[in-house]
């Protein structure tokens, strides 16, 4: 039975090693699993929050009000036309948040500069098919790191 518990005691302590391993790897490289983890986002992510909040400023209304509008089915158009918000205004504004926001993300290593591009042309798409029949109602959609 000695060698029997010393086969375990070995088993125990390789195990923790490991453990304890992965642990310090992952909280060593946060901007690379941080990167790992949005790559196959939904759109639901920390960058659709931050929009949420930012567009329900432009709005004027609380941030659950706009997740309402949205559950409902209607569109950021929709509701922008609704609440008398100038598009081009609504557009300038997300634009100049979005940048501020993805140009932090490169400073912290999380995304590259090219990736922030890919971005900010994805969002400039959108907003040029703003009000057209191109379904984009803010559910979803490309969120921080989807690729094509």
């Amino acid at each position: 039975m000695k060698g029997g518990k010393t086969h375990m005691n070995k088993l125990i302590a390789i195990s923790g090693i490991l453990v304890i391993a992965g642990v310090v790897y992952f909280s060593l490289n946060k901007p690379t699993a941080y990167a790992a983890t949005v790559q196959r986002g939904n759109g639901q992510g920390i960058g659709r929050q931050q929009m949420l909040t930012e567009k329900a400023k432009i709005f004027k209304m609380s941030e659950t009000d706009l997740q309402s509008e949205l559950n409902k089915g209607k569109t950021f158009y929709q509701i922008a036309t609704e609440k008398g918000v100038d598009l081009n205004s609504m557009h300038d504004q997300m634009e100049a948040f979005q940048k501020t926001r993805l140009q932090a993300l490169v400073d912290q290593g999380v995304i590259t500069q090219a990736q922030m591009q890919e971005r900010l042309d994805f969002m400039e798409q959108r907003q040029a098919n703003c009000g057209s029949n191109i379904p984009f109602s803010g559910q979803g959609g490309r969120g921080m790191g989807m690729h094509r």
